[in-house]
């Protein structure tokens, strides 16, 4: 079951992603990026990277506890922020060049 936390990260980043390409991108050069593999991962170090951060912020230290968490989000009381660095990993400092995400 996916908490409704993760489903707001998933949304959330891949709007964020889409609005980054929207804006530093030509129409062609997005839909081959689209089209690519580069897409999928930047999109998952994204997810990835946020979830991290917020287990690492919390000190969660398995999903039982990210549960509890989500469980937060859905009363109100814990809304994470997007960090935009991130997407300056993906195409400022290329990041996954030098990473392998399996």
């Amino acid at each position: 079951m996916t908490s409704s936390l993760q489903k707001y990260i998933n949304v959330v980043s891949k709007n964020q992603l889409t609005w980054y390409m929207e804006q530093n991108s030509t129409s062609k050069e997005e839909k081959e990026y689209y089209a690519s593999e580069d897409y999928k991962n930047h999109l998952n170090y994204l997810i990835e990277t946020w979830v991290s951060s917020i287990k690492n912020e919390l000190e969660i230290d398995d999903d039982t506890n990210f549960y509890k968490v989500s469980k937060l989000f859905d009363d109100g009381y814990y809304w994470p922020e997007f960090n935009s660095e991130w997407l300056d990993d993906i195409f400022e400092h290329h990041i996954l060049d030098r990473v392998s995400l399996k």
